[in-house]
C-alpha cells in the first residue's frame, strides 16, 4: 500500500466509535504462553507478508487472497486494537450494501485505483487504551492478549487459538500448522452482514462458508451464526 491509503485508513479508524472491553483485570501472560507461541509460528510461516503500519501503529499479516490481519504495536494510538481487512469486492457483489453496516463495528474504504488499492472492508475491536509500544509483533500480541482475560481460548478438540473481536467475531490459528489445512481462520457474525443485504450463498464462491449457530464457541459458551473463511498456510 501507498502512504496515501494508509492516512485514509488511519482517519477511519481515528472517526469510528469502537466499543471497547471494559472492567477486563489482565492477567499473566504466561497463562496464554502456548497460543501466544503459536501466533509466533503463523508469523514465521510467511515472514514476508508481515508488514507495519507506521500510520496506523499497526502491524499486519497479508494472506495471498487479499485478507490481512493486524493487530496494534501501541493500544493506546488508536481506537482499533485489532483488525480484520477483506476485500470489499466479493461482499459486494454478493449483496452487501456497506451504508448499512453498524459504523462503529466496520469501516468501508473506497478503492484507490490510482494506488493499485481495492476497496476494503474492515472489522475493528478496541481491546484497551494503554499506551505503550511494543517493541516487535509478538510483544505487541503479548500485550493484547495480557490486557483482556478472555480474549484468548483454546479448543482442545480442534487444537485451535480463538482471539475473540467481540460476539460472534474471531481470529483463529491452529498450534500445529502441518496438521490441518485450517491453519488461519477469519469468523464473522452472520446477522450484521445479512441484514445489510449479503446473500451468504453467493459469498461461497469466494472461499467463505456458514456455520450454524451452536452452544460452543470454543468452549466459551454458544455462538451464533457466522461465516468463515480459512487460510492453508502450509502447503
Amino acid at each position: 500500500m501507498k502512504r496515501k491509503i494508509f492516512v485514509i485508513i488511519a482517519a477511519a479508524v481515528a472517526s469510528a466509535t469502537v466499543l471497547a472491553s471494559c472492567g477486563k483485570k489482565a492477567e499473566p501472560v504466561k497463562e496464554k504462553a502456548p497460543g501466544l507461541a503459536a501466533f509466533e509460528r503463523v508469523l514465521a510461516s510467511d515472514s514476508k507478508s508481515v508488514g507495519f503500519h507506521g500510520e496506523l501503529s499497526h502491524y499486519g499479516f497479508a494472506l495471498s487472497s487479499g485478507e490481512k490481519f493486524e493487530w496494534s504495536k501501541d493500544m493506546g494510538a488508536n481506537k482499533a486494537d485489532l483488525a480484520m481487512v477483506m476485500p470489499a469486492k466479493e461482499f459486494i457483489d454478493a449483496g452487501l450494501d456497506v451504508t448499512k453496516l453498524d459504523p462503529a463495528e466496520w469501516l468501508f474504504v473506497e478503492a484507490e485505483p490510482a494506488h493499485g488499492t481495492p476497496a476494503l472492508l474492515i472489522k475493528t475491536w478496541n481491546v484497551a487504551d494503554e499506551k505503550g509500544e511494543a517493541k516487535d509483533e509478538p510483544e505487541a500480541m503479548e500485550k493484547i492478549a495480557a490486557a483482556d482475560k478472555d480474549i484468548l481460548a483454546y479448543h482442545e478438540e480442534k487444537d485451535h487459538f480463538a482471539l475473540f473481536m467481540g460476539e460472534g467475531y474471531e481470529v483463529v490459528w491452529a498450534d500445529d500448522l502441518k496438521a490441518q489445512p485450517e491453519d488461519l481462520v477469519f469468523v464473522l457474525k452472520a446477522e450484521p452482514l445479512v441484514d445489510a443485504g449479503l446473500d451468504i450463498a453467493k459469498l461461497e464462491s469466494f472461499g467463505w462458508s456458514f456455520k450454524a449457530a451452536s452452544n460452543d464457541n470454543m468452549g466459551m459458551g454458544a455462538n451464533p451464526d457466522q461465516i468463515v473463511k480459512s487460510f492453508d498456510l502450509v502447503k
